[in-house]
């Protein structure tokens, strides 16, 4: 039984990950371009005039952009992916008419998502590294607490697609929901900068979580 599941899974997640290989180029330009530019412009512009807690502002700012790389990573990639799997490829009818379960496919796209967002992470944490200095404390945690945000945000990604039947509502979802994460959960500014009654709700966030123990 077990041993089934796991291939069923196995199955879904090699679906995926020769998709996101086919569009490797893609993925890699916009892996590279979006966290590089705002780490040379928030991170090496403003931080040259900001100091966070005595800590230099790119050095503040790198684990926050981490964190949003894994987050572009497993929700952006698995939403969409999925809601072309349903849509257009029609890939999901073909899995579902397949012996596999609901579960097991919706336990593949996260697991695709998770190893997605990993390698993007870290070939991030490589190009800080080499190029800028910057370190990222205990390799086990930060990869213990990358696995756990991808794993929340491709099953929110899940959801989400699930739950819409149109690209666009997709977009203003990303757009009015995920998106202000990523400067409401201490990536840009502390979470203590932030109204006293909006903290507790944004420390609740697994996102803000993992960008401050990240920090810590």
């Amino acid at each position: 039984m077990i041993a089934r599941v796991i291939k069923a899974v196995l199955a879904v997640w090699e679906r995926e990950m020769y998709e996101y290989m086919s569009n490797l180029h893609v993925n890699a330009m916009r892996l590279a371009v979006e966290p590089l530019l705002f780490i040379f412009i928030f991170g090496m512009g403003l931080g040259k005039r900001v100091v966070i807690g005595g800590v230099d502002y790119l050095y503040f700012l790198a684990p926050g952009i981490l964190f949003m790389v894994a987050v572009n990573n497993s929700y952006m990639t698995i939403s969409m992916r999925l809601m072309i799997a349903r849509d257009w490829d029609k890939t999901l009818i073909t899995a579902l008419s397949a012996p596999v379960k609901p579960f097991e496919i919706v336990l593949g796209y996260v697991l695709a998502g998770v190893t997605q967002a990993l390698a993007a992470c870290a070939i991030f944490i490589a190009l800080m590294n080499y190029f800028l200095g910057i370190p990222f404390g205990s390799v086990y945690l930060v990869v213990l607490l990358i696995i756990a945000t991808a794993a929340f945000f491709s099953s929110l990604g899940v959801a989400i697609s699930m739950v819409l039947d149109n690209p666009h509502h997709l977009m203003v979802v990303t757009s009015l929901v995920v998106m202000p994460m990523s400067f409401f959960c201490g990536i840009f500014i502390p979470v203590t900068d932030l109204p006293n009654w909006a903290q507790p709700v944004i420390e609740a966030i697994p996102l803000t979580v993992a960008v401050q123990a990240a920090r810590a």
